[in-house]
């Protein structure tokens, strides 16, 4: 239930908590103002104490170059004034490693507080071997066109590409640095999506990454307006055209690119600008065709679905300005639409995480997590439709929410509502904090809520969230999540529908995995309850699609399928056999 209450939460305060600013490359160094000068902004992050990296209580910067043996010297915020505040000389801020690593540590402390206002709460990192506080972060780790993000070794490592007069470096691209940030956050929430499971949910954390990455650069209105001069010819007279602001126009626009000077580095593997999704043409084809198969490329198809809605919002926006009169309109004012557009389809896109199913995501799951994250914010869809507009982007690519409900139209595509559920015994301070009471519960209602009883079940955490909207409207929950696990031989996969298959191990068990996520509201009772359980059909796809793509197979035999080695490396880029990395 929705209260009106004083706000408290992460998202509330967010406006009265101490910041400072910092310079920031707003790009790429190949984007530049008119006059050839360093396109820089100022990002906003939390104000704290900082120690020579610089490195603060969640990031820190270790700039250490293994392809040189080269130990950068740490260097230091200053206390009160930015150092590169009025540095306009590009040449200058590409050479400086001490900017280099202000740039990373700036973006993503900027980019970790975007994703805790959107949820109302903490969100922790997802390392294996010391569950550590700190990301660690590395501007020249190594001397290759490549940026990714390990959990093994728990921080970003950004490579670079030599070159006779300036090297390129992919630590300077707040494209790059915001997706490789944004993989960081995805695992820490929600560590089992790295797992190998359907083609959706290997591509999500690619997509998910993409769009964090466009939106986040779209949310600078100075950014957009550079853009749009670069990309339309009646922007640079300080205006643009009814006809140049039509949605066809603007996606051709280079508005939309992602990398733009790493894109030609890193070749034919990445594409030209990394993805360039917004140009992808709607068809629901496209998720059954074999190149849609590779995660990158899937992973297009999420992000084109919420550009061409982020198009239509924007639209929108801009028809009170002057489009729908077929009026010229003042340039900075459609940049400043674009990023108001941007930055609530971002809060959006981070909000839904909390209504996704733990493990075996479909784009399906996700966008009914969107629809059902923004309806309990905005019921009625507000003035621009932004809820309507996603259904509608998903929709022209053939993906349909998972979800049935449908209350008059407004709030097609949410969660169903959960089956009454025993409450005796549960205490609600407990219940939002204690993962034995959310056990305690799931125990009482296992029927209610079609938990498997043979299955190991586990509450894996429990937090607290305060949302609020752009209204101010404050919604309270507690997001709790647990997961399933059972081994089940051949005979127990028949009865689940599950094929023969030459690639499923012989004689051996196979591990299947379930769970939930569990809302609350801020009373105790049960909103929804988003999951697939460890017996369902799409468990058994799982298992077939594992099969097929040679997951079972052992090493050696995985080397004489070509297919299935090449399926493996393009889902999981690896830095060795214990690192998982993008």
């Amino acid at each position: 239930m929705a209260s009106k209450r004083r706000p408290r939460g992460i998202d509330a305060v967010s406006a009265t908590t101490p910041t400072r600013q910092l310079t920031v490359l707003a790009q790429d160094p190949s984007v530049t103002s008119l006059d050839g000068s360093a396109l820089t902004t100022r990002v906003r992050l939390p104000q704290e104490p900082t120690m020579p990296g610089p490195q603060g209580h969640r990031v820190r910067v270790v700039d250490f170059d293994a392809s040189t043996g080269h130990y950068y010297a740490p260097y230091e915020l200053p206390a009160r004034r930015d150092e590169f505040e009025h540095v306009t000389d590009i040449e200058r801020l590409v050479a400086d490693p001490r900017f280099h690593a202000q740039n990373v540590y700036a973006i993503a402390m900027s980019t970790l507080w975007q994703f805790e206002a959107a949820l109302g709460r903490h969100v922790s990192w997802a390392f294996l071997s010391s569950k550590g506080h700190q990301l660690n972060i590395a501007p020249h780790a190594f001397a290759d066109a490549n940026a990714f993000y390990s959990r093994h070794d728990e921080g970003l490592f950004f490579g670079y590409v030599p070159k006779p007069r300036s090297a390129v470096f992919t630590c300077l691209s707040f494209d790059i640095v915001t997706h490789e940030t944004a993989h960081a956050l995805l695992d820490g929430m929600r560590n089992f999506y790295v797992r190998p499971s359907s083609s959706d949910q290997a591509a999500f954390h690619e997509g998910f990454a993409d769009l964090v990455a466009i939106l986040s650069v779209l949310h600078n209105t100075s950014v957009v307006e550079r853009l749009l001069t670069l990309g339309l010819r009646s922007a640079n007279r300080g205006l643009i055209s009814a006809a140049e602001a039509a949605d066809e126009r603007l996606r051709e626009s280079v508005i939309f690119g992602v990398a733009e000077e790493l894109g030609p580095e890193l070749g034919v593997a990445r594409g030209r600008a990394l993805r360039n999704s917004v140009h992808l043409e709607p068809d629901a084809a496209h998720l059954d065709l074999p190149r849609f198969q590779e995660p990158h490329h899937r992973g297009e198809i999420l992000v084109a679905a919420v550009m061409r809605a982020f198009l239509e919002v924007w639209g929108r926006r801009l028809d009170p300005l002057g489009r729908k009169r077929g009026v010229d309109m003042n340039l900075r004012l459609v940049a400043e639409e674009a990023s108001a557009a941007a930055q609530q389809l971002l809060r959006m896109a981070i909000r839904a995480l909390d209504y996704c199913p733990p493990v075996d995501l479909s784009f399906s799951d996700y966008l009914s997590a969107l629809a059902t994250a923004d309806h309990e914010l905005v019921p009625d869809d507000g003035r621009y439709k932004y809820r309507r507009a996603i259904l509608d982007g998903f929709g022209r690519f053939g993906i349909q929410p998972a979800a049935n409900a449908d209350v008059a139209g407004a709030a097609r595509g949410i969660w169903d509502p959960p089956e009454p559920m025993r409450y005796e015994g549960t205490h609600f301070e407990t219940l939002r904090r204690d993962p034995d009471a959310v056990f305690q519960f799931i125990w009482r209602n296992q029927k209610a809520l079609g938990i498997d009883t043979s299955a190991l079940t586990r509450v894996y955490f429990v937090r607290p969230c305060i949302r609020m909207g752009l209204d101010r409207f404050v919604v309270q929950e507690t997001v709790a999540e647990y997961m399933q696990t059972i081994d089940f031989g051949p005979r127990e996969l028949g009865k689940l529908g599950v094929r023969r298959s030459a690639n499923l191990p012989r004689g051996r068990k196979i591990r299947m995995y379930g769970g939930g996520t569990l809302i609350f509201d801020e009373f105790g009772r049960l909103k929804f309850h988003i999951g697939t359980g460890v017996r369902s059909r799409r468990q058994a796809a799982r298992i077939l699609s594992l099969a097929d793509a040679g997951e079972f197979l052992s090493p050696s035999e995985r080397d004489r399928r070509p297919f299935a080695s090449l399926h493996r490396s393009r889902s999981y880029v690896t830095v060795d056999r214990r690192r998982e990395a993008w």
